[in-house]
């Protein structure tokens, strides 16, 4: 089973990573990179065969998949590139934000297209990935697509695919939102007396304690939020600020900016 990733950038080079840290070989992946700069640091790195274009002397078939990460501006090109050397038993996989099902089979040719939503975690095999997986497709190809998505972290199965929307807006872009809030504690800590370098591994430190204390119990956000938040103490004094701000609802309010954004991407196609 051949996987062919096209476009090779930071999420591209991720889901190789990732790919042939567990079961796939690099002779079993090939990479189609434009920039001619990357290509040869590309197969340097991972010992793949690396093209600046599909090879005419490839055409895939039953089993194989192709996996786009190119940026969605330039995938009807990419798509028309490839049409050629795909066959209506190939499966696609576009990790692209904004491009529905229905416009990437008009462009390939193939009725076996599948999305999905990774976000930055995948660098660390750490993703939380959205999968959406059409009719269609036999139980081995399901299998396959889920084990691709799942060698970059933690994949759900979405049943519509207007949820691969959700899930732009929501874990797509989530790491963004994190990491603004570390920003604001990071600026409070400095101008409050901390070392610059001491403030970013205070808050860094304080994310990932939360993180590892929610990983190992069944407790939800709020429950944890609630069993951290003394009466009258220093974190009930700063969410009160919040809800006086109404600041939970200028925060859902920018995911919602998002969801609308990525309908938007949708609908322009």
């Amino acid at each position: 089973m051949t996987v062919a990733l096209v476009g090779v950038g930071n999420l591209g080079k991720a889901l190789v990573e990732s790919l042939l840290a567990s079961s796939y070989r690099s002779e079993d992946v090939l990479l189609i990179e434009r920039a001619e700069a990357d290509r040869a640091h590309l197969s340097a790195r991972f010992g793949c065969r690396v093209e600046a274009e599909f090879p005419h002397s490839v055409r895939l078939g039953g089993g194989d998949v192709i996996v786009l990460t190119v940026k969605p501006q330039d995938a009807e090109a990419a798509c028309e590139s490839l049409r050629s050397h795909v066959s209506r038993d190939v499966v696609v996989l576009s990790c692209m934000a904004g491009i529905s099902c229905s416009s990437l089979v008009e462009w390939l040719g193939t009725p076996k297209v599948v999305r999905a939503m990774p976000n930055l975690g995948a660098a660390r095999r750490e993703s939380a990935s959205a999968v959406y997986i059409p009719a269609g497709l036999s139980d081995e190809e399901i299998r396959h697509i889920s084990a691709i998505i799942d060698s970059c972290g933690k994949g759900w199965r979405v049943e519509r695919e207007d949820l691969i929307d959700v899930a732009t807006a929501v874990a797509g872009s989530g790491p963004a939102y994190l990491c603004w809030l570390a920003e604001q504690l990071e600026n409070v800590a400095v101008e409050s007396g901390f070392a610059a370098q001491d403030a970013h591994a205070l808050v860094l430190q304080t994310f990932k304690g939360a993180v590892s204390v929610l990983e190992e119990s069944a407790e939800r956000f709020f429950e944890l939020r609630q069993r951290v938040t003394s009466p009258n103490g220093t974190t009930a004094a700063a969410l009160s600020v919040l809800d006086e701000r109404v600041a939970a609802e200028h925060v859902r309010d920018a995911v919602r900016a998002a969801l609308r954004r990525a309908k938007e991407l949708n609908s322009q196609r």
